[in-house]
This record gives structure tokens, sequence and C-alpha cells, in this order.
């Protein structure tokens, strides 16, 4: 493996090692026996009798990891109890010797990022635990990426079946994530605020690490203790109608009438109990795993630049384009840090292969490379690629699509063997099949679960 190459690796990694959960809890949270001390924010729970810890996501069991260390740290303990949904195989190895009395649930399985039977059972177990809470009590909930998929509760009327059907017809055709979190959060028992009209608890405390560009809370999870904006039923039918026209319609016809799924009123502070107070810490985000990145690469030697941002309207295939582009365009020991979410838009699954969106970016760029070694090798007037060079695009969480793979990367020896293959390249990306290219080439991203979640993190390095 080139220099390059295990620096670029070795950038991404610093990046994910920064916003790992128990890492950031640690960092962020202090508790002696008194006071809960988060960022510059101190909570009195001296009289609390119970702390009812409470959380879905797939960083969810790191962040339980993070507080319990942080509470064995002194000699006053409080009382706690709890239920936390994760998805299988992703329960911290030193959680699994001293949870307490918190019930870990592995909800679904691994690389499947929608709602299960188990995990509307999880969830059931949790607002139960709400429920019961008094005003004695500390309800802590913690909420990362996959909280979507991993704490579910749809509405009365409606069937998991048709919530998940639902879900897969607008992350198939496209729908940004906006406009997903707007439909869940109308279908929903527990999103867009359920969690916290449900609380009876003194004080509820939301600890986030954000998959979402820009932090907006109402998205990341789609908003369980958010009681603003109020979840807009008529908001999700027209949304419904984009992408899945007349294939719902009961279910696009009593979201369009007032009622439970558009309320008449905005909510607000007085949805929460009488006298309870409520607080959102986000720990963690796509701009502090950037960040690490950089400061990674520099004390590496090299000189970059940086971008997290939204990309809800770009497609992973456009990604892939601006990261060749910026392959040619980089300087001797620089390079290109970039953080982001793009969307795919899936084939017919008659043809679709198996990929995600980041080894879809990594494979797209390198097509668009052999193209232009493809043109250079026949007088064409492509620009020079760099002999030395390295792109890795990867989730934070270990996860990309329904594979086993994070994401994957690319440098100069691998187009160097894939000049001959670009037909079939082509093909898989016109069938997302990426991982089965990427993955014959020993190019893909393996970490296992990182007990992270803050999107995607991408490195472009020019060697000197």
């Amino acid at each position: 493996m080139e220099q390059v190459t295990e620096d670029a690796l070795r950038v991404w990694q610093a990046g994910v090692d920064a916003v790992r959960a128990d890492r950031v809890v640690r960092e962020q949270v202090r508790w002696d026996g008194r006071t809960l001390e988060i960022q510059q924010t101190r909570l009195d729970l001296a009289h609390a009798k119970r702390w009812i810890m409470v959380g879905a996501g797939k960083a969810a069991g790191g962040m339980l990891e993070g507080i319990l260390e942080v509470l064995e740290g002194t000699e006053k303990h409080p009382t706690i109890c709890g239920w936390i949904n994760l998805p299988e195989g992703s329960i911290p190895e030193r959680l699994k010797r001293r949870a307490g009395g918190i019930e870990i649930c592995e909800a679904r399985p691994a690389g499947v990022n929608e709602p299960t039977a188990k995990v509307v059972d999880g969830t059931k177990e949790i607002l139960r635990l709400i429920d019961q809470a008094t005003s004695e009590d500390v309800v802590l909930f913690l909420l990362s990426g996959g909280g979507s998929a991993l704490l579910c509760a749809p509405v009365e009327w409606m069937s998991l079946e048709t919530k998940v059907a639902i879900t897969r017809r607008l992350s198939s055709r496209g729908a940004r994530i906006q406009e997903l979190n707007a439909v869940r959060r109308a279908i929903s028992q527990v999103k867009g605020g359920g969690l916290a009209r449900r609380s009876r608890a003194g004080q509820l405390i939301t600890l986030v690490i954000s998959d979402v560009l820009g932090d907006p809370l109402e998205m990341i999870g789609s908003g369980p203790t958010v009681l603003e904006p109020a979840p807009d039923g008529a908001l999700a039918a027209r949304i419904l109608q984009q992408y899945a026209p007349d294939e719902f319609p009961e279910v696009v016809a009593r979201l369009s009438q007032p009622g439970p799924s558009q309320p008449g009123k905005p909510l607000g502070a007085q949805d929460l109990a009488p006298g309870a107070s409520a607080h959102t810490f986000v720990l963690a985000n796509n701009a502090t795993a950037v960040e690490a990145a950089v400061r990674e690469a520099h004390r590496l030697g090299y000189q970059v630049q940086s971008e997290s941002r939204v990309e809800g309207e770009g497609t992973a295939e456009q990604v892939g384009l601006e990261l060749a582009a910026i392959v040619k365009e980089l300087e001797p020991g620089s390079g290109w840090i970039s953080g982001g979410e793009p969307t795919v838009v899936l084939p017919d699954v008659a043809v679709r292969g198996v990929g995600g969106r980041n080894q879809h970016v990594v494979l797209k760029a390198g097509s668009e490379l052999l193209g232009d070694l493809e043109s250079l090798a026949t007088g064409g007037n492509s620009r020079e690629i760099p002999a030395s060079f390295a792109l890795v695009s990867g989730g934070t969480d270990g996860e990309d699509g329904a594979t086993q793979a994070a994401g994957a990367w690319i440098d100069h020896g691998w187009l160097d063997r894939s000049l001959a293959s670009r037909d079939g390249i082509l093909d898989a990306l016109a069938r997302c099949d990426s991982n089965t290219v990427l993955s014959a080439t020993g190019h893909v991203l393996l970490t296992g679960p990182t007990h992270t979640n803050v999107c995607d993190l991408r490195v472009v390095l020019r060697g000197t």
C-alpha cells in the first residue's frame, strides 16, 4: 500500500475516533454525586430518586457506556433503570459486563436500517418506562443516527408493514432526509416530540450524536423529544403523493384530515409535565469528525481544505464526479476533507446489486478517472492524473447500505489494475452494485460497528 493511501486511511480513522460515543460523553459530561454538568450547563439532580436511561441509535450503546463510566467515577451512584434499542452486534464489549439495571435490546439486524417487530416491542418498553416516570425521576434519553429505525411506534391506525413500505418507497426514490423525517413524524406516536409528551419526569435530558448536517434537532431521529415544529400530516401527505403517487391512498387520506396526525396548534413547553424541564445537548456531529481529520492531516504534513455540508439535494454520483475533479486539481502534499450524506436513486430491484452510497461515490470517482486515463492514452486533452493520490469515503457508523463495509477507497494502483474493467464498472454503477466491484479488488473499508454515527467522511490526499 502506498504511503499516501496509508495516510488517507489514517486521517479518515482519526475523524471517526474523534466522534466515538463513549469518548465524547466522557469529555463533555461530569457527575459529582449531586450535579450533572454537560458542556457548560449544570443540573442539580441531588434529589432524583431514579435515573431512567432510554435510547435508540447506532451510537446509543457507546453513549451508555460513557455515561456509566462517568457515574462509576463517583461515590454516589444513582439508582438506574432503562432500555436501549441497538442494531445487532453493536453492543460495546465493555458494556456487556456492566449494563446494570438497563436492558439492551439488539432490535434489528446489522445493515438493515428499518424497524422490525422487535424494535416495536422495545419501543413499547421505552414508553412504559417513560409513562411510569414521576416528578422525582430523571429521564436521560440517548439519541443518535439510526434512531428513526430503532425507535418505532406507528400511529394506531397504521401497521408496521405499511410504515416500512412507505419508508422504502421514499428512500429508494431519492426523497431528501428532510422529507423522509417529515413523513416519519406524522405517522409515529413517538417521533416529533411524542416521547417528550409522554414523559412525566421532573427532568428530561437528551444527549445527541447528530447524523444530520446542521444539527436540526427535529430531524435527528425525527425528534422524539423535540416539541416544535409539530408533526404536519398535510405536508406528509403531499410528500407521499410526490414520491409514491396513488400507492398509499388510505394513508394519504388519513394524513390529510385534521386530527392527531395534524395537530391544530403548535406544540410547546406546555406539553411537558407541570414543573418539568427539558434540556438537549449535541455532543458530536459531522463537523467534529471533519475537524479531527483535518488536524491529523496537518500532523502528517498535508495542507488541506475542508467542508461539512448539507447534501440532501445532491446524489452520490455528483459527489463522485466532484471528488474525481479534486484529485486532478490538488497540488502535491495537499488534500481535501469533506463530510455529508448524498442520496442514491436505486434502480429496479430486479437488476439492483449490492452497494452503499459511499462505495457508489468512490466507484463513480474511479470510473471518471479511468475515463480520463483512456482519453489520455488516445491523445485526448484530459487533465493529467497524479501518480500518487488516495480517495477514501466511508460512513462513520461502520455501515454503508446493506453491506458489511463502511465504505471504500481507491488510489492510482487501483486505476492501473482496473483500466480494462471500465465497462463492467459502468454497468455496476447503473445497477448500484459497487460493493461487488470494490470488494473483489480488496478496496472496501471494514471497520465493524464504530458505536457512533455522524454521516459520512471523505478524504482525498495527493502525495508529494
